[in-house]
């Protein structure tokens, strides 16, 4: 393979060619390091995906406050190679921030940060409607599209009172969704959402619906937000890849990720009595006429002992019934119901958010005592599920791992999932943690593999041979380019121990996957 040309394009028209003139800057790079994938074999949710890229600044084009070009955070960055043959894409991301180097008798450089799509999941709380019989994928795109996510490419989207994006129908239109991939779920889920109060974060939603369907979730080289399925890896069979003795070095350990008890924590739910209330609000508050005195509010949903409960419908509220207006606080005044309007704005499956008018032209108190009424979906107390190997606990020692999967609410599906991770985790066994490989031999490799392609390593000195996932890549490039290092984080390749239809014998040569 000829040597790549590396390149970091900046997406300065925000319209996804990245080959516009002044895109490309590979000119004024002098390291570059990047990193996608999960933080350790198993985990379900990537770490969050990031970039360092260090450039020449001699006439200030990095240093934001000097530069004519909009160089902002939330602009695109792409990392690309180029081997006259084909082009491709390692890394895709938006700028966080920019470190100019201060003074100019130095080295006058500056390093731009840049972060994966799903850096701002963790920073936005949401709630969903009830979520019922639905499939991860089905509650991670619920999520995705409840949050707040920078669109990419932004050319031709609306964006409120912003120039040149603001003229919708004339030069914009209402944007679409961000880049996804997400594979059917294998589990249906009873009921979802119901256990987020008054809000989670999206990238706690989405840690509970990956870890419950004991799928994966990152964000890959093109700045797609993808959720594989937990049998992803299991039909995965080809290996892409063989690697014998010639690695630049290899993280090696025997017996360390043995576990023989597998808990996992499930909450049951049940169904409550149609029209119960649901919550009832503490004290009284003033409503001021107009619109000035619009007032929002949340409400939990709440059982008779004030813990917190879910809701599967939700009745509009009924004046004089579910709520009264009066001239006083403590309800002594005249009765002044009628100059008030509760509007549910949005209903989910753990919260209300209410929007409250007084329509008159005097104050008015929404009463103590206001309600909701509905169907409440109650959550009993939480249930543990163990499976133990007590062979493995006698030899090995006693090896716990737990999983919080609240998603669940059957204690079989629960049983199954505790079975399958104590199947390939209670004998221990030899495992590579990581392959570290440089362009010198393996450029061609370097370049192709990504996140869960498949590989086959050969180590002499340990008498190792194993397939393994990729499940994390870790680049830096600099002496001009001339060099590219590469260590990927791996997890065992299990594909065999589980038995697949048509493949496999069940209970001889396989067991049966969750």
């Amino acid at each position: 393979m000829p040597s790549p040309i590396y390149r970091v394009c900046i997406d300065w028209n925000d319209n996804g060619s990245f080959t516009d003139m002044g895109d490309n800057r590979a000119a004024d790079v002098l390291h570059l390091e990047w990193r996608l994938g999960m933080a350790k074999p198993y985990d379900s949710l990537a770490a969050p995906a990031t970039a360092r890229i260090t450039l020449r600044n001699p006439a200030r084009t990095y240093s934001p406050e000097f530069t004519p070009d909009d160089l902002q955070p939330g602009k695109v960055v792409r990392i690309l190679s180029d081997d006259g043959l084909v082009i491709r894409t390692h890394f895709t991301g938006f700028i966080r921030r920019i470190e100019p180097q201060t003074g100019d008798h130095g080295e006058r450089l500056a390093v731009i940060e840049v972060i994966g799509a799903e850096s701002v999941l963790g920073q936005q709380r949401i709630r969903l409607p009830p979520q019922i019989n639905t499939t991860a994928d089905v509650v991670i795109a619920a999520v995705l599209d409840a949050t707040l996510l920078r669109y990419t490419p932004l050319a031709g989207q609306w964006l409120l009172n912003t120039p040149n994006h603001a003229e919708l129908g004339i030069n914009t239109m209402i944007g679409g969704s961000v880049s996804r991939s997400l594979e059917a779920g294998r589990s249906t889920f009873a009921y979802t959402a119901d256990t987020w109060d008054m809000g989670i974060t999206a990238l706690e939603a989405i840690r509970q619906m990956t870890e419950s369907e004991r799928g994966r979730f990152y964000t890959d080289r093109y700045g797609q937000l993808v959720f594989l399925n937990r049998h992803h890896t299991l039909v995965s069979s080809t290996s892409f890849a063989t690697f014998s003795d010639d690695m630049d070095a290899l993280e090696y350990s025997y017996g360390g990720e043995v576990a023989n008890q597998v808990e996992v924590t499930l909450l049951p739910r049940s169904i409550g009595t149609p029209n119960s209330v649901i919550w009832r609000l503490a004290s009284s508050q003033i409503i001021h006429p107009g619109e000035s005195g619009t007032r929002t509010i949340i409400a939990p949903f709440r059982d008779a002992a004030n813990r917190p409960i879910g809701a599967l419908s939700l009745i509009t509220p009924v004046p004089t019934i579910d709520y009264q207006g009066n001239a006083q606080s403590n309800g002594g005044g005249a009765n002044l119901t009628g100059l008030l309007k509760v509007v549910v704005m949005k209903f989910s499956a753990s919260a209300a958010v209410l929007e409250i008018t007084n329509i008159g032209s005097v104050p008015v108190y929404l009463s103590e005592g206001a309600q909701l009424r509905g169907t409440p979906l109650l959550g009993g107390d939480p249930a543990l599920v163990i499976r133990s190997d007590y062979a493995s606990a006698n030899i090995y020692g006693l090896r716990v791992f737990s999983l919080n999967a609240p998603s669940l609410s059957t204690i079989a599906e629960a049983d199954h999932l505790a079975g399958y991770e104590l199947a390939r985790r209670a004998k221990p066994r030899g495992i590579l943690h990581s392959i570290s490989l440089s362009s010198t031999l393996h450029i061609d490799q370097i370049l192709n593999r990504s996140l869960f392609d498949r590989i086959t390593v050969h180590d002499t000195q340990t008498n190792h041979t194993a397939d393994y996932f990729i499940i994390a890549e870790e680049h830096t490039v600099d002496l001009g380019g001339t060099r590219h290092l590469t260590r990927w984080l791996l997890e065992p390749a299990a594909a065999n121990t589980f038995w697949t239809l048509n493949t496999s014998t069940l209970d001889q040569t396989a067991i049966l996957a969750y």
